[in-house]
């Protein structure tokens, strides 16, 4: 019987790590991480959002009211990169099925960008920042939904 392989995937705003399964008890292999710091569009330090002004006219009081916060951009500009290398293991590996694990403001933003394809081998996603978890734990995080 041919094992099942798993494509994992753990992510947060600042990183992102892929890992395989060969099948159940076999454990998890590193393939490949993400850094957001490695990408400069992901280290703005604003956004482009229009300023206000809140003095009486001839006064010189101006303010700043940004569209969204810092996290909120870097979140947004580092979602997709996840999802090309994502997309890049998968054309390359030869997977039967995707887990994927992602802080939860994160997974619904991957969410958003992840192509049909992809998205038709998610086995489960799940609402959980993992990716500082050594790669021995992580099936006891995944065994609700998959035997790794």
């Amino acid at each position: 019987m041919k094992p099942v392989r798993t494509l994992v995937v753990l992510a947060s705003e600042a990183e992102a790590r892929l890992l395989v399964s060969e099948g159940p008890g076999k454990g998890l292999r590193e393939l490949s991480g993400l850094r957001a710091a490695d990408f400069p569009d992901t280290q703005q330090e604003f956004t482009d959002a229009p300023g206000r002004q809140s003095a009486a006219p001839g006064m010189g009081g101006h303010a700043y009211t940004a569209r969204e916060t810092v996290e909120e951009a870097r979140r947004t500009t580092f979602a997709p990169l996840i999802i090309d290398a994502i997309a890049e293991a998968w054309r390359r590996g030869n997977y039967d099925r995707i887990l994927l694990a992602a802080s939860p403001k994160l997974l619904g933003e991957l969410r958003k960008h992840m192509p049909a394809e992809l998205a038709a081998a998610l086995l489960a996603d799940l609402p959980k920042d993992l990716v500082k978890v050594a790669a021995r734990d992580l099936p006891s995080h995944f065994s609700d939904v998959a035997r790794l």
